[in-house]
């Protein structure tokens, strides 16, 4: 039996896989839960600066296009007082008497129209 015990020998149990000296680092709960709490806090602040900026950007957007509707507006009644012009009866009085050359008439005759009877 003595030579069966001398026979054996004990090897030094180690981790398979892992380097000599090599250690595994383990995070308690506390620590991943404040880590975890830290990220969520960061990505609420995120949000909220986004959500500023965002607000921010389409107000000035909104401007803009308000400006923008505002110089359409006075531009439209522009061009309706133009309009209204150009289709006056003074501008068209004026224009068939200097280019056409028409006069307006000295003599004006009516037609005396009888009303009509009702047959009863």
């Amino acid at each position: 039996m003595e030579r069966q015990r001398e026979a054996t020998i004990s090897y030094p149990q180690h981790r398979p896989y892992t380097q000599s000296g090599a250690r595994t680092v383990t995070w308690p709960r506390t620590t991943l839960a404040v880590v975890c709490v830290a990220v969520i806090v960061a990505a609420a602040c995120f949000l909220y600066v986004w959500q500023g900026t965002r607000i921010l950007a389409l107000t000035a957007q909104r401007e803009s296009i308000k400006q923008t509707t505002t110089s359409i507006q006075e531009v439209n009644s522009w061009l309706d007082f133009q309009i209204g012009q150009a289709f006056s009866l003074e501008r068209v009085s004026r224009i068939a008497r200097e280019q056409l050359h028409m006069i307006e008439p000295t003599d004006v005759r009516y037609v005396h129209i009888n009303p009509p009877t009702t047959e009863k």
